[in-house]
């Protein structure tokens, strides 16, 4: 922008310059640059013509904005040319054109008004758009409305007050269509349809005008021909006008119905997004022959007269009139700054915008550019030497410069960020550069936004710290750096304790107070090396580069745990966190982000398994661990389609006849390459994944058909007990499971009882009753598990209608060597009694063991001394075999 010296080029006089600069500079001008006159079109330069793709001026000329110019609102483009004299309207507005050859493309639009020969004008500059408008709402503010518009204007207010009042979507229709009536003031009805792409469909939005047997008609209606003017309107995306609906094919399938509900002539609008999207139309109808003229279709497009347009065209083309004096005005009042440079860098001349943008209040007072600010600067901060400015490049080669990005440090230091042009303006009289034409726009205000943009992506927006998007970055850099000097890293994963307890008792608010000091306190364990980060939640990571040994890590570990030991005190109460830590480092346990991340989370667990607000470092036994939890995880998800899972079976053994009068159903994991899975290393990590409820209700169903058939082999009565987890049980759809396989398997609802912990009996009554009852009123029987290991009381055993208590194994294990086992047992056995409870005792392995339980009044029996689970078979098998 700072031209050189160059005695090669011949200087041009400043009076010769100035009156030949302003015709050339619209010619070169790379923004398209239209002038309105009337509301017309009446100039463009090269740059517009090539915009709207016409090869003359001839061919755009009397061309409305609304004819090429696409916005959300209507009204918003018809406000473009309702300004005042040297009034502007704030840029960029955002529209998308619509060239002569149909096709569009997103434009930057910057308006003001002028006077042009005494004529109030307008002009438009329109370029490409440079940046996402989703930034930058269309809103224009029209403090000027025309007459013939101020009625629609004052409509429109007051449908946006119903919308803001959040008014049902029905009434605001509704009212659109009255109003839109009472606009017409020709008889006509106006209804609205809704476009529903997923189905193809169009569905009466509002009609309330209508007769009620058209209403009906147009309620649903497919998109195509021959549906009405709404269907065909929506389905070519164009507005449909039919004069007489008997002699209109549009109305083939819908004739009948119009002429009965009297209704002659209609004519439809689609209503469109601010991107052509299609949401439906607008339709009106007479009970009369009626062809809309142009003011009615005025009126709800808001589009010109297509027909006025041949009209206006010539007397158009008479008034245009290129003089010295337009391209003055068409210059001086564009919003971006336009600079002429002399070869000695001079500013030849230059526009208001200019001037405002560079703070420049007396260009006459100094020849040089240099004048006006310190210097210029790239995006990477490294200043522009005098004579390598785009001007001088210019100067130097003859060859334009265009969408070149430079900061500028103005004379009272502050910075502007320019998007800059620079084009050669050559000597008519040979091919030398005469001068340069700089043409400038603002952007600091857009690159401000996008910094703040930049600020969002990386920061927790709560506690101000980096989050996982800056996280990944910075480790990975951290990780490159480190293996070039062969230096190691540590990544600390933290995990507040006891957090969740801060949200479910003092709520979301106190929860986000409490992570913010949280915050805080981990500022002041750390320095500028380190990098803390918050990846959401109550979890947080601390990198340590250039680790020099664990006693590092151990410190800054030690500080954490310190720190979050002391009492928080959120709106004067006091609250007590801890956190459990796990430490991974690179190389040795990861060599990349996700490894070393997965390595510390799983040292982290283990400080929770540990007693939790302690730190421990990843080893290789936690490695084999979370291998083998991995492995359980993704094969679990499809281990159910694979029909990996089997029922085992454990016989249930009257006291009194030694008889097997039933079984619990045991579900097994046949892991490929692993074998038969614990149930206590899987249904852990399967009610984590969300897996348990489709695989208790495979347990559930298998259980029952198993049942029925031996049921039906034996002709006994046979039981079948099925565990049944919590988060099963709060399931609303368990009873209607349970009747639906039931009815199914053909097996009585007496022949299964369910199996429940005691700690599912803590939650809340008034959700757990309703599921009792239902259960109860199929006949199915609930027995508690592992009664006296949990929160054994007895105010449960009252509340709730239990049927069957079952002795946890770990008391039966220890009789009857030891007494307090005896006791407890014993008494558990007379209180069921008491409460006409039956007692189940598991476990059972010994002779005296049963002797015991025999001697105290136990009813049934289970365990290793009679059969441990086996599979379906193996317990048809101890079915055929007779009592000994």
């Amino acid at each position: 922008m700072i031209p050189v010296n160059t005695s090669k080029n011949t200087p041009v006089p400043p009076s010769e310059i100035r009156s030949e600069w302003h015709p050339g500079l619209l010619q070169l001008l790379p923004d398209a640059v239209y002038v309105l006159t009337d509301q017309r079109i009446s100039f463009a330069n090269p740059a517009g013509l090539e915009l709207l793709k016409a090869e003359s001026l001839t061919q755009i000329l009397g061309l409305r904005p609304e004819e090429f110019l696409i916005a959300q609102h209507h009204q918003t483009v018809r406000q473009l040319f309702e300004i005042g004299k040297n009034e502007r309207i704030p840029g960029p507005q955002y529209f998308q054109c619509k060239a002569l050859d149909g096709s569009r493309i997103d434009l930057e639009i910057y308006s003001r008004g002028f006077v042009l020969d005494n004529t109030p004008a307008i002009l438009i500059t329109a370029r490409k758009q440079r940046s996402s408008p989703a930034a930058y709402p269309i809103m224009i503010s029209s403090q000027h409305p025309s007459s013939r518009v101020h009625e629609a204007l004052h409509h429109e207010k007051e449908i946006l007050e119903m919308i803001a009042l959040d008014k049902p979507l029905t009434d605001i229709l509704e009212d659109v269509c009255d109003r839109m009536e009472r606009l017409l003031d020709n008889g006509a009805m106006c209804a609205i349809s809704l476009y529903q792409p997923e189905d193809g469909l169009l569905r009466l939005g509002a009609g309330p005008s209508l007769p009620e047997s058209f209403t009906r008609a147009l309620s649903v209606l497919p998109v195509g021909t021959m549906h009405g003017c709404s269907a065909e309107a929506v389905f070519y995306d164009r507005i449909t006008i039919v004069q007489d609906i008997s002699l209109s094919p549009s109305w083939e399938n819908l004739k009948s119905v119009a002429s009965s509900a009297g209704i002659r002539a209609a004519w439809s609008l689609p209503i469109r997004t601010a991107f052509s999207n299609v949401l439906g139309s607008v339709d009106v109808y007479y009970d009369y022959e009626h062809h809309p003229n142009d003011d009615e279709q005025s009126m709800i497009t808001d589009a010109s007269d297509l027909i006025g347009l041949a009209i206006d065209k010539k007397n158009m083309e008479q008034s245009l009139e290129e003089s010295e004096e337009r391209y003055r005005s068409v210059v001086t009042n564009l919003t971006e700054g336009i600079m002429v440079i002399g070869a000695k860098g001079q500013i030849l001349t230059s526009n208001p915008s200019a001037l405002k943008i560079l703070k420049i209040d007396h260009p006459e007072t100094s020849e040089k550019t240099q004048r006006y600010f310190r210097r210029l600067f790239t995006e990477d901060g490294t200043t522009v030497d005098s004579g390598n400015d785009p001007a001088s490049r210019v100067f130097r080669n003859g060859e334009p410069i265009l969408d070149l990005t430079l900061g500028v440090e103005l004379q009272d230091n502050s910075v502007v960020w320019l998007q800059i042009n620079c084009l050669p303006i050559i000597r008519k009289s040979g091919d030398t550069v005469s001068s340069v034409l700089v043409s400038f726009t603002d952007t600091t205000e857009m690159r401000a936004t996008q910094q703040q943009l930049n600020y969002m992506a990386s920061y927790d927006a709560l506690t101000g710290l980096p989050n996982r998007h800056y996280l990944n970055q910075r480790l990975n850099k951290a990780i490159s750096e480190a293996a070039q000097q062969q230096q190691k890293v540590a990544l600390m994963f933290l995990d507040l304790d006891r957090f969740k307890n801060v949200n479910d008792t003092a709520g979301h608010a106190a929860g986000d107070a409490l992570l913010r000091e949280v915050a805080q306190r981990l500022r002041l364990c750390v320095n500028e090396q380190h990098l803390l980060a918050r990846l959401g939640g109550d979890e947080f990571v601390i990198v340590v580069e250039n680790l020099r040994d664990a006693a590092q890590v151990r410190a800054i570990g030690d500080q954490v745990l310190q720190q979050l030991h002391i009492p928080f005190v959120i709106d004067n109460k006091e609250y007590h966190l801890g956190t459990s830590i796990g430490i991974s480092i690179y190389p040795h346990d990861g060599s990349d982000v996700s490894e070393l991340m997965r390595c510390a989370d799983s040292a982290m667990y283990h400080a929770k398994e540990c007693g939790k607000n302690n730190y421990q470092f990843f080893t290789t036994e936690l490695n084999v661990r979370a291998q083998h939890r991995y492995t359980i995880e993704s094969s679990l998800r499809r281990a159910l389609n694979e029909q990996e899972f089997e029922v085992y079976y454990q016989p249930k053994i009257a006291m009194h006849t030694g008889q097997i009068i039933g079984a619990e159903a045991l579900i097994r994991w046949n892991m490929p390459g692993m074998g038969l899975t614990s149930p206590a290393e899987f249904i852990p990590i399967a009610e984590e994944l969300g897996l348990i409820l489709p695989i208790g209700r495979w347990v559930l169903e298998q259980a029952c058909l198993q049942t029925m058939q031996w049921r039906l082999q034996t002709g006994s009565d046979l039981t079948i007990s099925v565990n049944i987890s919590p988060k099963q049980f709060a399931d609303h759809a368990l009873p209607g499971f349970i009747a639906a396989t039931l009815e199914r398997t053909g097996l009585p609802g007496m022949a299964l009882q369910l199996e429940i912990t005691e700690g599912l009996l803590m939650s809340d009554p008034e959700q757990l009753l309703p599921v009792f009852n239902a259960l109860r009123a199929l006949g199915v029987s609930i027995s508690l598990d592992d009664f006296g290991t949990g929160f054994s009381s007895l105010s449960y055993l009252q509340r709730f209608p239990i049927d069957n208590l079952k002795i946890d194994r770990s008391f039966i294990h220890q009789i009857p060597g030891h007494q307090d086992s005896i006791a407890l047992t014993q008494a558990i056995i007379a209180m069921a009694s008491a409460l006409k409870m039956r007692v189940t005792a598991e476990g059972v392995e010994t002779e005296a063991q049963l002797r015991f339980l025999s001697e105290t009044g136990c009813h049934d029996l289970q365990g290793y001394y009679f059969s441990p689970p086996v599979t379906a078979q193996e317990f048809s098998k101890l079915l055929a075999r007779k009592p000994a």
